[in-house]
């Protein structure tokens, strides 16, 4: 949102000002020349998608989004180029603004058939560019310059300045082309107008009406959240055929990540309850207990998942350099059982390690973080997790006492929230409505900062295969997968050579007979994994031999320098398989950070398109003797919704879900060890294929415990509780036989350790890891 600051009024007192040299004038006795005092400063700039020309250009000194008769202002030349003279006293004070109208000419691209508006942070005044105005508007979130400009950057892909003149200097060696980028941003802007201009003079909630100002606000930071999205789509659009050909192919595809009406008048509505704060002034802080609700997906009552972020009073009360302290709950409910948490998605997350600069470190259950009090534009910022991420973030605040709660759900889906999901909401909800004091915030979090980070579970690990080689005799060697343990072992392993067979495979079941193709590929032991494209399940009895996910995969090129080769692959539908892969048009190429501590982590660079919808990069890490799979989060802005207190514990009570006290600290229970856990004997090397295995399923809603002997992968019938949730303390019987294994879990370090009589392997000690 814009920071409005009051108008800078400048103040001449007299009409001259006179100059004595000694007591008694110039030595000839005459009056000595005065020198008038220059008040004004020459401020160039140039407006470029292309160069356009003809297009208004403003110093926006009031921050309103438009050029009034009071302010700086004057036409493009044929160049794009512009020079204003301004107030001295204003030079590198304000943003400056261009009004792009249909009346423009834009030198790369033509006349210019919808209006649209550019800007540019205070004192970047020489180029006025789509991607300035991408980091004025990350700006708008307390975000400083440079973190806006790292934060737009990181969405885009492009690793050049983003305040350079792009048509003069070119297409980079490497990232994204500024160009491009540009282009996608202004056709994006202009669709995104087109879809709205009629959305101007309509009426607000509170009797105002939408201005184009307002619209053009809103659209800015939509702007700066579909970034990615807009990236993907030009790579999508990169074989289209010529500039206008990509540009109608882009115009077609965002239409879905553009907004809706109802999600222009919320941001107009957040945008006026802002205004409001800043107009009654600076407000005294006073700390009080309390939590917001971050997130909500509800099935039904035994069913589930909240975050919860909030403070007890100790914690709200503002340290010596006023910040207060923020803890992060997370709660999910599988029939009955609930899991608590701090980190990530999972339980098994909160064991991930982050490097915070200096060394690698964990959060554990009951961590806060520090977060700045809100100023009076709704800005705050918090370092996350030990430097794990820092974040500026905006908020509007509205007051929803009195609406039913149902009304006020459907007002956030509508606006394109989706934070907060409820399954049958008109049933859940009713004819409740929320009480007094209760209000909504509407949130924009800019990612300034993001850390390497992994999680140390055996399934983090990466093995290589004898099968690398591509022979297909070798594939289909029983031969045992071991750990890779540097990064060059690494690029080795993973060639992208396919184990190749020259008859297709077959399969036979109840459903029929299905085939793949011939030749066989697989390709599974020669790259790795990034994402799976699509939901398709894999089936024990399948309907067809492949599902319609698509694999999206990497290898390491060999002869390459650091050459990254992506793939498309296909989905065996049987065993979830890797089959038949097809390099992907784009390469990438890896980096590899030597740390303090020896640690070595492998970044991955430019991504394809199919990979836009992820929340993090793929990346590796070389540790203690083993490489992991690794991630970088990726800078991202986002936007939910978060209710305060007295909203949230009325939410809470009308769906069942308990009630959450920030006062008390927050417990392990017996599903918070959820996962997938490997025991062995304290003497065996681990392998997938040693010892036993225990699932606790706490993700399909039946919370089923499931035991399975690795050396064979034939389950066993077993029972097992946690009889102390605080310390871990556990235990295990195989029913066959009776035999039982006692233990403890270590919910941090995600390993186990105990002694049993044999459930499957060796009497004994034995210990355990989580996947």
């Amino acid at each position: 949102m814009n920071t409005h600051l009051k108008r800078l009024t400048l103040a001449m007192a007299g009409a001259a000002i006179i100059t004595l040299v000694g007591c008694g004038g110039s030595p000839g006795g005459g009056t000595a020349a005065v020198t008038p005092e220059v008040t004004t400063a020459d401020v160039a700039t140039r407006v470029i998608d292309g160069a356009i020309s003809n297009a208004l250009v403003c110093m926006d000194k009031n921050r309103n989004g438009e050029c009034d008769a009071s302010e700086p202002q004057g036409r493009t030349d044929a160049s794009g180029n512009l020079t204003l003279k301004v107030d001295k006293a204003d030079v590198g004070k304000f943003p400056l603004l261009t009004l792009v109208g249909i009346d423009a000419v834009d030198a790369d691209h033509g006349p210019v058939t919808e209006p649209f508006a550019m800007t540019t942070p205070p004192g970047k005044s020489s180029v006025i560019s789509p991607l300035t105005t991408m980091v004025a508007q990350a700006m708008e979130s307390g975000a400083t310059e440079a973190e806006a400009e790292a934060t737009v950057k990181g969405q885009t892909g492009i690793t050049v300045s983003l305040f350079e003149d792009f048509v003069k200097v070119g297409k980079p060696a490497t990232g994204k082309n500024p160009g491009d980028v540009a282009r996608m941003i202004v056709i994006t802007t202009q669709e995104q107008s087109k879809v709205l201009s009629a959305s101007v003079g309509t009426q607000l909630s509170d009797g105002t009406v939408l201005s184009k100002q307002d619209l053009q606000k809103a659209v800015f930071r939509k702007l700066l959240q579909i970034l990615p999205t807009v990236v993907a789509e030009m790579d999508n659009a990169s074989g289209a055929g010529d500039q206008k050909a990509k540009e109608a192919a882009v115009r077609a595809k965002i239409v879905a990540s553009l907004m809706t009406k109802e999600e222009v008048k919320t941001a107009v509505e957040a945008n006026r309850e802002i205004a409001k704060e800043i107009a009654a002034g600076p407000q005294p802080y006073v700390p009080v207990a309390g939590i917001n609700l971050d997130s909500l997906n509800y099935l039904d009552n035994a069913n589930w998942s909240i975050r919860i972020l909030g403070n007890s009073l100790a914690q709200a009360t503002l340290d010596s350099q006023n910040k207060l302290q923020v803890f992060d709950r997370r709660l999910r409910n599988n029939a009955g059982q609930i899991a608590q948490w701090f980190f990530g998605s999972n339980p098994a997350d909160n064991a991930n390690f982050h490097w915070n600069g200096s060394a690698w470190k964990q959060c554990g259950l009951n961590h806060t973080f520090p977060v700045t009090v809100r100023d009076v534009n709704g800005n705050n910022s918090s370092n996350y997790c030990d430097n794990y991420s820092t974040n500026a973030s905006n908020r509007a605040l509205v007051d929803v006492a009195g609406k039913t709660m149902l009304s006020v759900y459907n007002g956030i889906i509508d606006s394109k929230y989706t934070n907060y999901t409820i399954a049958n909401a008109a049933t859940a909800l009713g004819t409740a409505t929320f009480p007094a004091d209760s209000k909504l915030a509407y949130v924009e979090s800019t990612r300034l900062t993001n850390s390497f980070a992994y999680n140390p579970g055996s399934n983090s690990l990466v093995f290589k295969f004898p099968q690398s080689t591509g022979d297909a005799t070798a594939c289909n060697a029983p031969n045992p997968a071991t750990a890779v343990t540097t990064l060059e072992e690494l690029v080795a392993a993973f060639p992208g050579l396919p184990c190749v067979s020259p008859t297709a495979e077959t399969i036979s079941n109840i459903n029929g007979v299905f085939s793949g193709d011939a030749p066989r590929e697989a390709w599974g032991s020669t790259t790795l994994g990034i994402t799976t494209v699509g939901t398709a399940p894999v089936l024990a009895t399948p309907t067809s031999f492949y599902t319609t996910n698509t694999y999206i995969r990497l290898a390491f090129t060999a002869g390459a320098a650091k050459e990254v080769t992506y793939y498309s692959c296909k989905q065996r539908q049987i065993t979830g398989s890797t089959r038949e892969c097809k390099a992907l048009p784009i390469k990438g190429s890896y980096s590899i950070t030597d740390l303090p501590d020896g640690s070595r982590f492998m970044s991955i660079s430019n991504p394809p398109s199919n990979t836009a919808h992820l929340t993090f990069d793929k990346a590796f890490l070389q540790r203690n003797g083993a490489v992991h799979h690794a991630y970088q989060d990726k800078m991202t802005v986002s936007r939910s919704v978060r209710l305060n207190t007295v909203g949230t514990q009325a939410l809470l009570s009308q769906l069942a879900v308990p009630p959450v006290n920030p006062e008390l600290t927050m417990p392990l229970t017996a599903a918070s060890y959820q996962g997938t856990w490997d025991f062995r004997g304290t003497t065996e090397a681990f392998a997938f294929n040693i010892g036993t295995r225990l699932v606790i399923n706490g993700t399909n809603g039946n919370n089923t415990i499931q035991c399975f002997d690795n050396t064979n992968g034939a389950s066993f019938g077993c029972t097992f509780s946690v009889t102390n949730p605080a310390t871990g303390a556990f235990t295990l019987t195989n029913t066959g036989n009776g035999n039982v294994a006692t233990g403890t879990f270590d919910f941090m370090t995600g390993t186990a350790s105990g002694i049993n009589t044999p459930l499957v392997g060796t009497p004994g000690a034995f210990v355990g890891q989580r996947r």
